[in-house]
């Protein structure tokens, strides 16, 4: 991504990591309760119930907002919104051997 790229996605960019901050919150408090769960037979109370709940309506609204910003650099900077798009799949792809996956017992790929 060139730098006048970079400049026209980056409220898309920032909604993007937005996002993936939600999600991460999310998806990692899950975890710990089925880590609990597996380990101590624990299940989360009320209180910790209603944090996930309110950890996945944030990540909700953040889906909504990069979506709302993905759609405005289409329509006003189609380069910049492919390039963006380029970036984050580099991004993920050379992430992925290294994130953890449940199917593994939590080790990296």
């Amino acid at each position: 991504m060139n730098d006048a790229q970079r400049k026209s996605a980056a409220l898309a960019w920032q909604a993007y990591n937005a996002m993936e901050s939600t999600k991460r919150r999310h998806f990692d408090l899950l975890q710990a309760f089925e880590i609990r769960r597996s380990k101590f037979n624990l299940a989360p109370s009320d209180e910790e119930q209603h944090l996930l709940a309110q950890l996945l309506r944030d990540h909700d609204e953040q889906v909504k907002a990069f979506k709302l910003a993905s759609d405005a650099l289409r329509a006003t900077d189609p380069d910049a919104f492919a390039s963006l798009w380029n970036y984050i799949d580099k991004i993920n792809r050379a992430l992925a051997p290294y994130r953890q996956s449940s199917t593994n017992g939590g080790k990296p790929n």
